[in-house]
């Protein structure tokens, strides 16, 4: 351990003059004396100290006013007004000979004689010092562990609240704003106001303790009422303190799948196993260091992955979680990038990843950046939802569902078009084309403003061309989309699909768009056409496959194939 700094606060005593001698001589310590509390407030002013030791009696200052008649206790109280948490060791009398010396948080003392042989009770006062840095040590590490889980509840899209005794003691801020509420608002008040009536909140109640997984997380699906009127449909996970008895409290995870009942009340009964897994979707939750070994998995991602916590602890995320065959999967240096690029931290990634039995799914990943005090990035939380599409029987393919009208909001583009072209590009970056990996460009919506700012750079494969032969949304254009796809440039197609042209040369300035480290010119140009027209563009990586989607000049998702 390395010298600890102390700052003496002297009564000019021969007792204490000879306990800081021994102190000094321990080899241990490095003392700064003060005569006076106010010649070590000056001091504090200046600089800091492990430790404070100080007379619990201090001798009176004439012409100190901020220090006036101040002893050991009121000092104390002084340093923590102005924000010093130094901890303070107080020495005093305590009647006859005995001097004791004692630690203000924990209460413990040592007594010291006036008199006889010191040494044992001095390496006594060196070892409680030790003891108060490394308590301290151990609080500013619980501090930065809490700061660490504020992060991930902060960061899931997922309300979350704790109870007691039926009392909210907790919420975090998704949940609030999904009820339409603050969080002071809901804080200290009864469970129950957020149910529509006594016998729902005693129903789900009875569910939570009923139906409980093999990691024995309750289960739940109801309504809650929303501030002012109105109603939230939710599933409800919790881990209860007694799984008989759910109103004794514990920490409730609340799901908003309004617009899933909606889905789910609209399909037909052939596709209630499909209904049951949207129903049941969850957030997985990991983190892990820069080299990719994991270092947290939450109960939803064991679940999902089939894994335990002792088989994808510490292990590296290529081999679990990610195959070891996939063509850029274990690259994390483009995530890093990411997450240095953008300001907030976050980085959005959608990625083929693989269950313990085999089975290929699509992660939507949102990464967050984990830093130390000095701004470097340590470590990495990911937060990734299912958006596999398995209403495609015998294929495994990226749903569009949860976020293409994102893509498409404020455009002339179809959703089927957009589909239609995103599947494409996917089986591009995924076959290539004769054995060769390919690279195109696609530029939706938007038309007459994105051919004024462009121009053909070979012959329009399609000029000429039926109109109805020239749809991407049919089925018999993706061979030729995919061969013409070899072409330089960029493929122009209309809101409604009506493919435009292929071999478009974008002629709009980049130099108003700014993009990670690693991306081309192609990726530089679809960003800044996108900037200034209402069109998104989707560009396939030649090397590595992956697919980047554009819109208003930004990356709107990257997908990692």
């Amino acid at each position: 351990m390395q010298m600890i700094s102390v700052l003496f606060v002297d009564d000019n005593t021969d007792f204490l003059a000879q306990v800081r001698s021994f102190l000094e001589k321990t080899g241990e310590l490095r003392i700064d004396v003060a005569q006076s509390t106010k010649l070590a407030a000056e001091k504090l002013k200046n600089r800091t100290y492990d430790l404070i030791v100080s007379y619990e009696q201090v001798p009176e200052v004439n012409g100190i006013e901020f220090v006036s008649d101040m002893d050991g206790i009121g000092f104390l109280k002084y340093l923590r007004s102005g924000g010093n948490t130094t901890p303070v060791i107080l020495f005093g009398r305590r009647g006859g000979n005995r001097i004791v010396i004692e630690e203000v948080n924990n209460g413990i003392e040592i007594v010291l004689p006036k008199g006889g042989d010191l040494r044992p009770q001095i390496a006594e006062m060196v070892t409680l010092f030790k003891q108060t840095l490394l308590k301290r040590k151990s609080e500013r590490e619980t501090k930065v562990q809490n700061e660490q889980l504020t992060a991930i509840l902060s960061a899931t899209p997922l309300g979350i609240f704790q109870m007691r005794n039926n009392i909210i003691g907790w919420v975090n801020r998704p949940l609030a704003v999904m009820l339409g509420y603050t969080e002071a608002q809901l804080v200290g008040r009864p469970v129950q106001i957020l149910f529509k009536s006594e016998e729902e909140y005693a129903q789900v109640s009875r569910d939570l303790q009923i139906h409980r997984d093999i990691h024995e997380i309750g289960h739940a699906e109801c309504e809650l009422a929303r501030n002012g009127g109105g109603y939230v449909a939710v599933t409800l996970q919790s881990h209860l303190l007694d799984p008989l008895d759910a109103k004794k409290g514990g920490t409730v995870v609340v799901t908003d799948i309004s617009e899933n009942r909606k889905i789910k009340d609209a399909l037909k009964e052939s596709e209630a196993k499909y209904r049951e897994m949207m129903q049941n979707a969850q957030s997985i939750i990991i983190r892990m260091d820069m080299q990719g070994t994991i270092t947290f998995f939450n109960s939803y991602a064991l679940t999902f992955f089939d894994y335990t916590a002792d088989e994808v602890i510490g292990k590296n995320i290529v081999g679990t979680i990610v195959s070891e065959k996939t063509r850029s999967g274990h690259d994390l240096s483009m995530m890093v990038n990411d997450l240095g690029f953008n300001a907030e931290g976050y980085a959005i990634n959608v990625s083929e990843n693989v269950r313990r039995n085999g089975d290929l799914v699509w992660i939507a990943w949102i990464n967050k950046a984990i830093r130390d005090p000095d701004g470097h990035i340590v470590e990495i939380l990911c937060i990734g939802n299912d958006i596999t599409d398995r209403r495609q029987k015998g294929q495994v393919r990226i749903s569009t569902d949860t976020w293409k009208e994102q893509v498409v909001a404020d455009t002339d583009i179809r959703e089927e078009v957009f589909d239609a072209v995103f599947h494409v590009c996917t089986e591009i970056s995924i076959e290539g084309r004769e054995g060769k990996s390919v690279g195109t460009t696609f530029i939706i919506g938007d038309v007459p403003h994105v051919l004024e700012k462009s121009r053909q750079i070979n012959l329009n494969p399609y000029e000429g061309h039926k109109p109805e032969s020239r749809m991407v949304t049919s089925s018999d254009q993706k061979e030729s989309v995919k061969e013409f796809a070899q072409l330089d440039g960029a493929f122009v197609i209309t809101g409604d699909g009506f493919i435009e042209a292929a071999g478009r040369y974008i002629t709009v300035d980049t130099s108003g768009v700014t993009l990670p480290k690693g991306m081309g010119t192609r990726h530089n140009s679809v960003a800044a056409i996108t900037n200034v027209t209402h069109a998104v563009g989707i560009v396939v990586s030649q090397s590595g496959g992956g697919i980047t989607i554009f819109k208003n000049g930004q990356i709107l998702k990257k997908i990692t194939l």
